[in-house]
């Protein structure tokens, strides 16, 4: 509930600092905070924690804002190579133009609420340990807010006191990365220090362990995005990251990875569930309750597809062959290196695939294509669910799917615990470290049944290779399993992007946005094959490469990709703002 999922207590529209908003706190956007030393000379705990409230609906994002119309967090992927929308995403095809604006994304009056709160609160009359609390709240999405700046702009002023007119800070230039995430790791790490832990605060509020999670999450972007960028300091954020993901595995924590009903739903059941609380794995969620009018729309919009969506094809063929734990490419089996059907692509994979990736196979697997073919939106009268003919199941709930708006009452995780041994793996292997595979990979792979453990010494992937050219830690072909370990395991929960451009690897959103390979049907009874008919009309509208669809290139004007390195791993800094403030440069490559 609204009133809850916070530990929130709604507080009379008239109190002082919340005069300028309605009352429905929580719907709204982060405000300047009104702070004077009498305000906060006079403020109780619950007056510390409706301060804080109103930003968690802005910096936690999960499914999207609460009756919002909104794919949440997989809309994150859209701007990679793992989800195609139906209209092509002008990120994920470098055809964003430099910014006037970027109102959404330049914007300071997150950073500035959490000034005016670490310069006040101390007056609070109530007990220290409540003031360090909510301080460590504020320190988190301080955190949190600066380091989606720094993932997005590269360099960016740092503020720490509350700018007034006349402040000469306000016309500073941008400093650099090093110093904001200097300062960044200090705060996060004063915010762990200070917050207590999930046993205390519950799931959806922040406490100790997300504070430790969101800690090895931009430590690991940090420093994987210096070694792989030449910026000097990769060595110490790595070691950082490791050893962040390495607390929150202590026992005393109590994680454990979610096992669901069985091993060939567990991964698929971890993400439709309508409350976290008692969830093992899930660190920090974002709670959703339609009865109160905080819904989301995420199963409907899977279902329905007005704008539908789907895997790439590239996405789909990184997940390992279920008989001889190989890559599909090599494993020689049926369906897998040389293709039949759509069915027999799907079998005998990582189990993950299936509970990712809808099947047009009846029976457990099949959720909303219920036993038919995935439809290719608009050719195909009545079957609406996927772009690219590989069919979302990932977040899709059958059982509260419905064509009604804002019904969804999945909460949405923002922190989990496969993420920190993904983490843990990762920085391990960089640094030469012990990534510990049984605890990490194998661990993920044991939940879903997937018998095939990764070791220290894998077999060289061609298709790993060329999708990660350039390894800089010791043992390539290892870090390159873990990277494909990531993407299968957090497909469609928004990282993949950010991912790429940490290592470096953003040319590879130039390759081909491709899909499903139809099968022609065998019989007139066939209903997950494509009459010749119907085959020869996707031949002819959409057209194919190797056999596969071609998402984009027949059905849209231009959707070229065209990244650019070294200007793409970076956005334009909003040309408006280097108006109002000269000190302000230009990101490289966008210069006027």
């Amino acid at each position: 509930m609204p009133g809850s999922r916070w530990g929130v207590n709604i507080i009379p529209c008239g109190l002082l600092f919340f005069a300028a908003q309605s009352c429905d706190v929580l719907d709204k956007e982060p405000i300047e905070f009104v702070s004077t030393e009498e305000t906060f000379a006079n403020a109780n705990e619950e007056t510390l924690q409706s301060y804080c409230n109103t930003l968690y609906p802005d910096m936690l994002s999960g499914h999207g804002a609460f009756n919002g119309y909104s794919f949440g967090m997989m809309e994150g992927d859209f701007q990679s190579d793992n989800i195609l929308p139906w209209s092509p995403n002008e990120v994920a095809f470098s055809q964003h133009s430099i910014s006037t604006k970027d109102k959404d994304n330049w914007k300071w009056e997150i950073v500035r609420a959490c000034n005016s709160f670490l310069e006040y609160y101390e007056l609070s009359p109530v007990a220290e340990s409540v003031k360090q609390r909510y301080a460590g709240e504020i320190l988190f999405f301080k955190s949190m807010d600066y380091f989606n700046k720094v993932r997005r702009f590269g360099d960016v002023p740092w503020y720490d006191h509350v700018l007034i007119p006349g402040d000469e800070d306000i016309y500073k230039a941008r400093d650099s990365r090093t110093v904001v995430m200097a300062n960044v790791l200090k705060d996060i790490n004063q915010a762990i220090a200070w917050l207590p832990t999930k046993a205390t605060t519950g799931v959806s509020r922040i406490s100790k362990d997300a504070a430790l999670a969101l800690k090895a999450r931009l430590c690991l972007f940090e420093g994987t995005f210096r070694r792989y960028h030449n910026i000097e300091g990769d060595t110490e954020f790595l070691q950082a990251a490791y050893d962040a993901a390495g607390e929150l595995m202590k026992p005393e924590y109590g994680y454990s990875l979610f096992q669901g009903s069985s091993p060939s739903q567990a991964y698929h059941e971890l993400f439709i569930q309508a409350d976290y609380n008692g969830n093992p794995e899930i660190i920090l969620s974002r709670e959703y309750d339609p009865a109160v009018g905080g819904a989301n729309n995420v199963s409907r919009m899977i279902g329905v597809g007005e704008s539908p969506i789907g895997f790439s094809r590239d996405a789909v063929e990184d997940y390992l062959c279920a008989k001889t734990g190989k890559p599909i490419s090599l494993c020689g089996c049926e369906g897998h290196t040389t293709h039949t059907t759509l069915v027999a692509e799907l079998n005998n994979r990582d189990p993950r695939l299936l509970q990712t990736v809808a099947s047009p196979e009846a029976g457990e697997h099949s959720y909303q294509l219920n036993g038919k073919r995935p439809g290719i939106s608009s050719l195909l009268s009545g079957l609406y669910q996927s772009s690219t003919g590989y069919a979302v199941a990932k977040f899709f709930n059958p059982e509260e799917f419905t064509t009604t708006h804002n019904m969804g009452t999945m909460d949405a995780p923002i922190f989990r615990y496969g993420e920190i041994l993904l983490i843990r793996a990762e920085a391990g292997a960089e640094l030469g470290l012990d990534p510990e595979l049984d605890k990490t990979i194998n661990a993920l792979r044991d939940r879903v049944g997937f018998t095939h453990h990764l070791t220290a010494n894998p077999e060289q992937d061609p298709k790993l290779v060329e999708e990660y050219p350039t390894i800089k830690g010791a043992n390539a072909n290892l870090i390159r399993e873990i990277r494909r370990e990531r993407r299968v395991e957090l497909m469609a929960e928004g990282l993949r992007y950010s991912d790429l451009m940490r290592w470096a690897c953003g040319l590879r959103l130039n390759k081909k946005k491709l899909g499903f390979m139809p099968d022609i049907a065998k019989s007139t009874d066939d209903p997950t094959a494509y009459s010749q008919e119907e085959y020869d009309k996707l031949l002819k509208e959409l057209g194919f490469v190797d056999g596969a669809l071609d998402v984009y290139t027949k059905r849209m004007t231009n959707p070229v990709p065209n990244f650019i390195e070294p200007k793409n791993y970076l956005f334009s800094i909003p040309t408006d703002e280097i108006g109002l403030n000269p000190n302000l440069t230009q990101n490289p490559g966008w210069e006027l």
